[in-house]
């Protein structure tokens, strides 16, 4: 009686272990999707845990972590785009904005982490001159917010040659991420007129972060902007005078050796032809004008500040 009373009350213990494993599997299962979605590790949960506001919390750069509201790699260039189009403000930047929000900058160290670690070697082209001019321009937003408040890039000690951030693994000035990464390795001079130094004689930095996908596109924009503005370039047809921005006189060289937009004879503003108008482009190309090089206004790229607001 004992051995048949055993074997009926293992058979209910197995049909009822039977009747709860498929639940125990549904629902374990669910767990590993949810953990799997969130993308956070251990170390991303201890950290947001601990609500340390000066540790930056890497998001895994994974092609397929998309954002629900804007479509952009997570803990890419998807930082960076919305911290530049929450802080460009027209031609300016908000400096005093950015610093004084706990979250964004967390947001846009967090972009920087991601930066720091970045595998240019898996990108394709376009993505890698994205990333370089990006790279810069968040270097210098960067060296900025460290010294801040400041009149000018040329306050800080070693704001181009000597500051150091670590880009794709490597420790590199800012100097260096423009010229030997960005311009020796591509030759797209167009790139010249993406960057910006942080002061008003660069161009305004763009209101999104610049993509390998429509990076084409966005040079072409940033160039013809150039052109089109007063403080870069300018013609007096009347005196046949052409006013060109500094860069021109600085690194004039450059502009010759982009491959893909070659300069016929060795004067570099002749680069911008491909952006002119028929009237501009024809005088020069008859050679026949005075260039002079528009002085660079050194000061910081920020809304200036009213009597009210000092």
């Amino acid at each position: 009686m004992f051995q048949t009373r055993l074997s009926k009350e293992n058979l209910m213990s197995m049909i009822q272990i039977g009747q709860w494993m498929p639940k125990m599997a549904i629902l374990g299962a669910t767990v590993m999707m949810a953990l799997s979605t969130t993308g956070c590790s251990r170390e991303d949960t201890v950290a947001n845990a601990k609500g340390n506001a000066h540790a930056a919390v890497a998001i895994p750069p994974t092609d397929h972590a998309k954002s629900q509201d804007t479509g952009t790699p997570v803990g890419s260039a998807g930082d960076f785009d919305a911290i530049l189009k929450k802080y460009v403000d027209g031609d300016y930047f908000d400096y005093a904005g950015l610093k004084a929000s706990p979250d964004d900058s967390r947001r846009f160290d967090s972009f920087l982490s991601w930066q720091a670690k970045a595998d240019v070697s898996k990108m394709s082209r376009d993505d890698q001159i994205a990333f370089y001019i990006n790279a810069y321009n968040a270097c210098c937003i960067k060296a900025i917010l460290d010294h801040y408040p400041v009149k000018t890039p040329k306050d800080i000690p070693g704001f181009f040659d000597q500051l150091k951030f670590v880009v794709a693994g490597e420790s590199l000035t800012i100097n260096e991420i423009e010229y030997d990464r960005l311009i020796a390795r591509y030759q797209d001079m167009r790139a010249h007129f993406a960057v910006v130094c942080s002061d008003r004689s660069c161009l305004p930095l763009k209101p999104g972060a610049y993509t390998g996908k429509a990076l084409d596109l966005e040079l072409e924009g940033a160039a013809t902007k150039f052109v089109n503005s007063r403080q870069h370039f300018r013609v007096d047809h009347e005196k046949k005078v052409v006013y060109v921005s500094k860069i021109f006189d600085w690194y004039g060289q450059k502009f010759l050796k982009d491959e893909k937009r070659p300069v016929a004879g060795s004067r570099p503003e002749l680069y911008l032809l491909q952006w002119l108008d028929d009237e501009t482009r024809k005088l020069l190309e008859s050679g026949e004008y005075r260039l002079e090089f528009i002085e660079w206004d050194w000061t910081l790229n920020e809304r200036p500040k009213t009597k009210e607001s000092r």
